[in-house]
């Protein structure tokens, strides 16, 4: 029993040691979407009608908290790796360059808690749950041929939901975001790192037909954040900049009628208004996202695999103003922001282009002890090239234009649940 309770705590101490504030791209635009959640991951973000940890259903459909009876706890990290290239034929920066982004590994903290109320008499499920829900990373700083191109985003969720039992076959959840934000975007010079709190809410329904098919929907509000003097847009006078994630709709089914319900398979639509949200409307086009994943029992066994498929939400069209901004200003000098310097700026900082994603992912139940569960997995985000600057005029690169950004990243994390 000893030597149980040493290994544990040596597990949940390293756990605490990754799960620390950080920055990261994510899948969809910059949102995460329990693509990197401990069994979620494994499935390819694939959750809305039957999420398989805690904190894919605090932060997905909020009327799957019913799904999970007595008291779970969930506690976990994640490692993020984006990889970019960028090649420029300097016709926007003056110096021609190929340079790789030079961010590291990125730990997401993945913390969970569901409470299950029926024994007060009350059909419902408490929510809690602490994760990084959107985020971006790139650094071209090194290279002198950029300007200092970098952006660093991070948001930070806590979210509090309630799953309500209406009937045996439907329920209805909501929950709502506390966020915490951090910003730095721009060039060298150009922009000061700031933070902002913001609150977002999410309303979700799942149903069961019997045994083995269940269907679940959600749609999640607009996620606002004021960062106070931002980027400066003329020497010493800094602008403060409105930035919104967008809002969300998605639906889910899963269904296990095959092989004595010991296989789950699964399906996720959703879709991002981007073109609604401030600032990053200016950048992106609306966005469909589709999942499946399917997983295996065999005793205590679960293996899982997921694909997912979305929309490029690239705007290559493009034009000033950006959210608020005209223009910006660093050791070069005021730079107005035509078509080419923003093609040029989405290419260096907003090129989250990914489209092909497959996770793969193992649990076990009873590890260590016999009310603690082992998720991992991992997840691999296709290379995927996008060629910027061909609309106002090209460029010299092959492509047609004068900026191309080759992008793709992986992730591997895990996660312990006690049951209670």
């Amino acid at each position: 029993m000893n030597k149980t309770l040493s290994k544990l705590s040596l597990t949940i101490a390293a756990a605490m040691l990754v799960a620390t504030p950080a920055a990261q791209a994510g899948p969809y635009g910059y949102d995460l979407h329990n693509t990197l959640a401990p069994a979620s991951q494994g499935l390819a973000g694939t959750s809305i009608a039957r999420p398989q940890d805690t904190v894919s259903s605090v932060f997905g459909n909020p009327a799957t908290l019913t799904q999970f009876t007595g008291t779970q706890f969930t506690f976990g990290a994640t490692f993020y790796k984006p990889e970019v290239k960028l090649e420029h034929d300097g016709s926007v920066t003056g110096t021609a360059f190929t340079e790789r982004s030079d961010t590291d590994i990125f730990p997401v903290p993945q913390i969970g808690i569901t409470q299950d109320l029926r024994g007060l008499n009350l059909p419902a499920t408490l929510g809690l749950g602490l994760t990084a829900t959107s985020g971006i990373g790139t650094s071209f700083r090194n290279n002198s041929g950029s300007l200092g191109a970098g952006a660093e985003f991070i948001v930070f969720g806590v979210n509090a939901g309630l799953g309500y039992e209406l009937t045996n076959n439907l329920s209805l959840g909501a929950a709502a975001t506390v966020s915490f934000a951090q910003m730095d975007l721009g060039l060298a010079s150009s922009s000061a790192q700031t933070h902002d709190i913001g609150v977002r809410g999410t309303v979700g329904l799942n149903y069961d037909f019997g045994d083995t098919t269940t269907i679940g929907g959600f749609y999640q509000t607009k996620l606002k954040h004021d960062f106070d003097d931002l980027i400066a847009v003329e020497p010493g006078n800094f602008k403060s900049v409105t930035i919104e994630q967008p809002a969300n709709v998605g639906i889910g089914i899963a269904n296990n009628s095959l092989m004595n319900g010991d296989l789950l398979l699964m399906a996720d639509f959703m879709y991002k208004f981007w073109s609604d949200a401030d600032f990053w409307g200016d950048l992106y086009n609306n966005q469909k996202v589709a999942s499946i994943g399917a997983q295996l029992t065999r005793g205590s066994w679960k293996y899982r695999i997921g694909y997912a498929y979305n929309d490029d939400p690239t705007n290559d069209g493009a034009t000033a103003p950006i959210g608020s901004l005209t223009q910006f200003s660093n050791n070069v000098g005021v730079i107005p922001l035509s078509p080419p310097v923003i093609a040029y700026l989405q290419a260096a900082e907003t090129e989250v282009i990914y489209q092909h994603r497959i996770g793969l992912g193992l649990g076990y139940s009873g590890f260590l002890m016999p009310n603690l569960d082992l998720d991992m997995g991992g997840g691999w985000q296709f290379k995927n090239d996008h060629c910027y600057g061909k609309k106002g005029g090209g460029g010299d690169l092959s492509c047609g234009g004068h900026s191309k950004a080759d992008v793709y990243s992986w992730n591997v994390g895990m996660g312990l649940t006690w049951k209670f």
